[in-house]
């Protein structure tokens, strides 16, 4: 009698180890795991990690220290690790540390026997499985066995909290490929599966978390439970054809790990989704999105994930090598077909960054059109080869350049073109007609008018190069682009007076007042503000060459400061040029959001170029210069005809409004910033 099809069938074994979360008493859980299984402790860790597993050690049996660890497990680290265990005669390994770290307790305990206890620092994963692997002649060789499994794991939230963000993101990627390699695996059933997606969502968590604050205790936990989850399931699941990917790159050609697994898989995930079946539902809904493919592509951006293998040391001429011992090896059950030449496809596109979803497929396999983008042509590796000489020579042609900031400057910008021209194969014709355009945009911009600055930031340039040289910092004011229209000589004004001169709009009453992240005033800062009339024009817009709408003033002792302004109205950037003829081809609005311009300067803190925005205003979430931020927008409260005005000016009936906008400004210079990893 056939069995229904609904029916399950399938056997899953449980890994034979104790499980231990306490942050903050790892200490007290060492000690007891090691007291019931062993007298004469092998220590393992880095001389990175020296500082954290001495205090966790310093009250055990320890008879020999190994600090020789190194990535991948070399053959030679592995024996050495091994002669220290026998000529001690360690009866316990206690492991503290990464991938890397266990990675060497476990080669120690494949012939010897001896238990381990491990204390993991980053979110690899490797203390929840019984796989080892050891490289030699940049070889590495995989297994499984029940003796490399840990005994006990030992999970605090503590030990990681100073991990580098950089590194914990690359880290917890690692664990993301464990989640996603287990639902294709040899042995993927629905109980590795269950552990596989509650470890993304953990992840999911836990990254978002430790981005915001790096040192946030729930956030680490979220991140170690989630290396526990992704482990357990990748150890039931099996090595799928991301890992075999990575172990042979990591192995042949000495990349790192973590950063390695971050990088290939999109590239995997994007080639395995077409036959993924209803594996992919349950992806994109643990990464909380539409599809699988585009939750991982997110999170890879809100993360700022490393997404080149080339910026590891991958060269093309490896790719092919990699492929062939990738494809002698490759594990059963992929839901895919898989070639060489697929391989070689996979590699080469998470060499150079390109895009996952193009890379994924081949001329001849007929994809869904509801979840693929328009295939690209494999491109052969002689032409890669090509390619990729060009970039060489042309990089080579700057080493005698004799400042070092602008050969790196140059360096990076001919990387990034020649690699936007590599992705997208652009035409000739292409080509001529980018020329022209920038051309076009020379030719508009003259000494009242730059379209170039339009261009960056229409184009969200301006914001980025703002974002990256304005980081956060305490409760400074944020800061937004400064936009084309800004003019070093406009007119001193002094406090409670009016920039709009004659241009025509609502008057409006601004007040506030500028102070450092401390909150001691700043006097005698200097304000510099400007803004467009009610029409949207600025004064350099107008035929003649008189100023209005803008102005500059100190602020008092105390650092305050008030003026007379336009209430902001929306208006379009100029749409008459190359610019605006770009924003209608790409469908998209001229228009900004009501703002009001502002550059304040001071001794010893940093120049602030900001914009407050109108509360309400339609524009706010659509700004064509994505300069909008939460913290600028303002309540301009409307004040009816009639009522008395702060300092007593006559506006012969008019409506008015006011708003306050308190100022907070950074030290010019904020040493040792936490992002700088």
């Amino acid at each position: 009698m056939a069995r229904p099809r609904w029916l399950m069938r399938f056997d899953h074994e449980s890994p034979a180890q104790r499980v231990c979360f306490g942050t903050g008493q790892a200490a007290d859980l060492v000690k007891r795991e090691v007291d019931l299984l062993g007298e004469r402790v092998l220590l393992i860790a880095s001389e990175a990690e020296t500082a954290i597993a001495e205090p966790l050690a310093s009250a055990l049996p320890v008879v020999a220290v190994f600090r020789d660890v190194a990535m991948h497990v070399p053959l030679r680290a592995a024996e050495r690790a091994r002669e220290a265990a026998e000529h001690h005669a360690a009866d316990v390994i206690l492991s503290v540390g990464g991938g890397s770290t266990t990675g060497t307790a476990k080669a120690v305990a494949l012939t010897s026997g001896a238990p381990i206890v491990c204390v993991p620092t980053t979110y690899a994963g490797s203390e929840a499985t019984n796989v080892w692997g050891i490289t030699d002649a940049a070889k590495k060789q995989t297994g499984t066995d029940p003796r490399v499994l840990p005994r006990s794991i030992i999970y605090d939230a503590e030990l990681s909290r100073m991990l580098p963000i950089d590194f914990s993101v690359a880290s917890g990627f690692n664990a993301l490929a464990h989640c996603v390699d287990s639902i294709w695996a040899p042995r993927a059933n629905q109980i590795n599966r269950a552990f596989a997606l509650e470890g993304i969502r953990a992840l999911r968590r836990g990254l978002h978390q430790i981005k915001a604050d790096p040192r946030s205790l729930d956030g680490r936990e979220q991140m170690l439970l989630a290396a526990y989850l992704s482990a357990t399931a990748f150890s039931s699941a099996g090595s799928g054809l991301h890992h075999k990917l990575c172990h042979v790159l990591g192995g042949n050609c000495d990349l790192p790990h973590a950063e390695t697994h971050a990088v290939v898989l999109p590239y995997v995930l994007a080639f395995n989704g077409a036959a993924g079946g209803q594996a992919m539902s349950g992806l994109a809904a643990a990464f909380g999105a539409d599809t699988a493919d585009a939750g991982l592509r997110q999170l890879r951006a809100d993360m700022e994930a490393p997404t080149r293998l080339a910026d590891y040391g991958l060269r093309v001429d490896q790719v092919a090598a990699v492929a062939r011992e990738v494809m002698a090896a490759l594990p059963a059950g992929n839901p895919r077909p898989v070639s060489v030449c697929d391989i070689e496809a996979i590699i080469d596109a998470a060499r150079v960054g390109a895009d996952p979803c193009t890379a994924a497929t081949r001329a001849d396999l007929v994809n869904d059109p509801a979840t693929h983008q328009a295939t690209a042509p494999i491109i052969p590796n002689r032409q890669i080869a090509r390619e990729e000489e060009l970039v060489e020579r042309v990089l080579a042609s700057f080493s005698g350049a004799r400042d070092p900031r602008l050969k790196h400057l140059l360096e990076a910008s001919v990387r990034h073109l020649h690699a936007l021209l590599r992705e997208v194969r652009i035409t000739e014709q292409e080509w001529s007609r980018a020329i022209d355009f920038l051309t076009a945009v020379g030719h508009a911009s003259d000494a009242r008018r730059q379209e170039f600055v339009l261009l960056s930031d229409v184009l969200g340039l301006s914001m980025q190069m703002i974002s990256i040289n304005n980081e956060a910092y305490a409760n400074a004011t944020e800061a937004t682009v400064l936009g084309p229209f800004f003019l070093e000589d406009s007119p001193e004004i002094p406090l409670g007076a009016d920039i709009a001169f004659d241009a025509v709009g609502e008057p409006c009453w601004v007040e506030g007042r500028v102070s450092d992240t401390t909150g001691k005033p700043v006097a005698g800062a200097l304000l510099e503000v400007w803004e467009a009339d009610e029409d949207g024009y600025y004064d350099v817009q107008y035929p003649d060459a008189r100023m209005a709408g803008r102005g500059r003033l100190r602020a008092a002792s105390d650092g305050a400061f008030s003026f007379w302004a336009l209430t902001p109205t929306p208006y379009p950037i100029p749409n008459d040029g190359p610019v605006g003829r770009l924003l209608e081809a790409s469908g998209r609005s001229p228009m900004r959001a009501s703002h009001l311009h502002f550059r304040v300067t001071a001794p010893d803190l940093r120049t602030l170029v900001t914009h407050i925005f109108v509360a309400g205003d339609e524009l706010l979430a659509t700004d064509t210069v994505f300069g909008v931020k939460p913290s600028l927008i303002k309540d301009f409260a409307r004040q009816s005809k009639g009522t008395a005005t702060p300092d007593g000016r006559d506006l012969e009936g008019r409506s008015w409004s006011r708003v306050r906008f308190d100022i907070v400004l950074a030290p010019a210079v904020s040493a040792g910033s936490k992002w700088r990893n």
